[in-house]
């Protein structure tokens, strides 16, 4: 009886945390600052080991991350944050997403994806594989860095996310200077989408273009493929254009949603 009312406690405890973590994503004001230990404590009525020890642990089963190299605090792990933290329009974004990705899959043969601005990173919100044996996946709910991606560089380009201040290398071919990556983005504007070559994994090439809600509207996140390197040797135009094209049937058909929500 006595572990029944202990695993009870932890349970509830950890409920607790998350939603204190729900709370914190949905606040612009406390969203960047994360989830503090001693916060977390206080909300409990434990001592800083014991609630370390639980953040520990949602971390460990994703349901809560805490930020690499900077000092901020736990914020909502991907297994929630594809649910929660989203606003409407992202929201639209995913739900509207699925015919277009599996028509993206069906026309390139290769793993199609969509994501969304999120901190300091990108987060995949949906996602549908190929069928071939080789192939690049971005899981659902997965975070990206926004420097190295052709996702996150998309999500940069159109303003959605603010250009990091580090820009570690992911490999030997990942764009590690802030104004060489500007002069890149504005590359990426011009020709309305953008590549990851080989930038965050060796072997791994990206192509994103942005999705907006409706044509002229504001940028909502974008739309991708992902595909190994050789795939893309002298295919990278047409695979461009399939990506463009998938996206602006998905920005039109947003556009007509948010239109009908209004009128």
């Amino acid at each position: 009886m006595a572990e029944r009312g202990a695993g009870r406690d932890s349970l509830q405890r950890g409920l607790t945390i998350i939603r204190l973590l729900i709370e914190v994503e949905s606040d612009p004001a406390l969203r960047h600052k994360g989830l503090a230990v001693n916060e977390v404590a206080y909300e409990l009525g434990v001592h800083k080991s014991t609630a370390s020890r639980l953040l520990r642990t949602l971390a460990d089963n994703g349901f809560a991350v805490l930020p690499a190299g900077t000092r901020r605090g736990y914020r909502l792990g991907p297994a929630l944050r594809s649910r929660f933290g989203l606003t409407e329009a992202q929201q639209r974004f995913r739900e509207l997403a699925s015919p277009y990705l599996q028509k993206l899959v069906e026309l390139t043969g290769e793993c199609a994806h969509v994501a969304v601005a999120s901190g300091d990173s990108a987060l995949v919100i949906d996602a549908y594989e190929t069928a071939q044996s080789l192939r690049v996946v971005l899981e659902k709910g997965r975070h990206l860095p926004l420097h190295s991606t052709s996702v996150g560089k998309c999500l940069l380009a159109w303003e959605l996310a603010p250009v990091p201040e580090v820009l570690p290398a992911r490999t030997e071919r990942t764009i590690t200077d802030p104004e060489a990556l500007r002069a890149h983005l504005a590359a990426v504007r011009e020709q309305g989408y953008a590549v990851d070559d080989e930038e965050n994994h060796t072997g791994g090439y990206g192509i994103s273009a942005p999705v907006f809600e409706g044509h002229g509207g504001d940028a909502v996140g974008c739309l991708g493929i992902g595909l190994p390197v050789q795939r893309a040797l002298g295919a990278t135009a047409e695979l461009a254009a399939q990506v463009v094209s998938t996206a602006d049937r998905l920005s039109a058909a947003l556009g007509e949603t948010s239109a009908g929500e209004t009128g």
